[in-house]
């Protein structure tokens, strides 16, 4: 069973995201003392993302920096 911030690591996105998936139902989950997510439940949203044509999210690569669009030099 996967910790929320596991999920998190291995979607390449924030905490509050895997809890909104949580909270609108698209992403299966446990509640025992705190959101679990199992390696099936993982796998089926990833599947789902997909066939809805939604880019699954992709690893961040060693080195790189984060775009900040709200920033302009």
């Amino acid at each position: 069973m996967l910790r929320v911030r596991q999920v998190a690591e291995r979607l390449n996105c924030s905490i509050s995201t895997v809890y909104n998936l949580v909270e609108t139902g698209k992403l299966g989950h446990h509640r025992c003392p705190g959101v679990r997510v199992s390696e099936d439940q993982l796998a089926a949203f990833l599947e789902t993302a997909k066939r809805e044509g939604e880019p699954a999210p992709q690893p961040k690569s060693a080195g790189s920096r984060p775009r900040l669009k709200h920033i302009t030099i």
